[in-house]
């Protein structure tokens, strides 16, 4: 009797440990999943509202002044060299004029600014596409495109013969320029020069064609791009680019050099 009795004892032990053992994963259970479900749901909430923010990043750093470009009078000051460094001042000789009129070219000498990495160049203006004043800043490293149109510091000096490379973000300052058409006027102006030129071409190419950006011999260009995804999610390996030809090159005083 006491075996059998002994034998009982056990069973029932064991059970009202099983039964406590699975009263805590119970209560284990009811209390984590509506902790990992929060988790899931937090997690794919701001996983979704990623993309929107890096969007409006930007745009959202101007309407409430974080990390803004301190100005000094009507320029920007640098975001990486202190307020009181000296401008870069230097000359640049343009062969003015047409050869075919006379059979040769004139000369002139003019003053030129060069910027630092980070500073507020000029303006870009396309009025047939709704791009009035917009900031050219040196640089087009993705901070610095938070700020503006980069001026890819590989091109020449806005102002000197060549090819000028300008790149931006296509959400941000570069969003309506899949809407300039051939023809179309576009002007860059500096504190030392204003250039207009008449848009002559666009072209789809991948990032890793230098064809559009590299210097042209002779030829006095303006190449504009961005980002192209044809309305598609995620990263792009093409570029959309405007190619532009000049029209004009007009010079200012610059007040610096005197």
């Amino acid at each position: 009797m006491s075996d059998r009795n002994s034998v009982k004892h056990n069973s029932s032990s064991r059970h009202h440990k099983q039964s406590g053992s699975n009263k805590v994963l119970r209560a284990l259970t009811y209390v984590l999943t509506p902790f990992l479900v929060f988790v899931i749901v937090c997690g794919t909430f701001v996983l979704a509202l990623y993309a929107p923010y890096s969007k409006a990043h930007p745009y959202l750093n101007t309407i409430f002044n974080r990390n803004s470009v301190k100005t000094q009078g009507d320029s920007q000051v640098s975001l990486y060299h202190p307020d009181d460094v000296e401008l870069q001042i230097g000359e640049v000789v343009i062969d003015e004029g047409d050869p075919e009129d006379d059979g040769e070219k004139t000369e002139e000498t003019h003053t030129i600014i060069y910027p630092y990495y980070g500073d507020r160049y000029g303006t870009f203006t396309c009025e047939n596409a709704g791009m009035i004043d917009l900031p050219i800043v040196a640089g087009t490293r993705y901070e610095v495109l938070n700020y503006g149109i980069g001026w890819y510091n590989g091109s020449v000096f806005i102002g000197k013969p060549g090819n000028v490379v300008l790149a931006g973000h296509n959400n941000t300052y570069f969003a309506l320029l899949f809407q300039v058409k051939i023809g179309d006027i576009v002007e860059i102006e500096t504190d030392y020069c204003k250039l207009t030129y008449i848009v002559t071409d666009t072209v789809i190419f991948n990032y890793k064609d230098l064809t559009y950006i590299q210097p042209t011999d002779g030829v006095d260009r303006l190449t504009c791009y961005t980002c192209w995804t044809n309305r598609r999610l995620g990263v792009s390996i093409e570029r959309y680019a405007i190619l532009c030809d000049l029209v004009s090159r007009e010079w200012k005083e610059v007040e610096a050099a005197q």
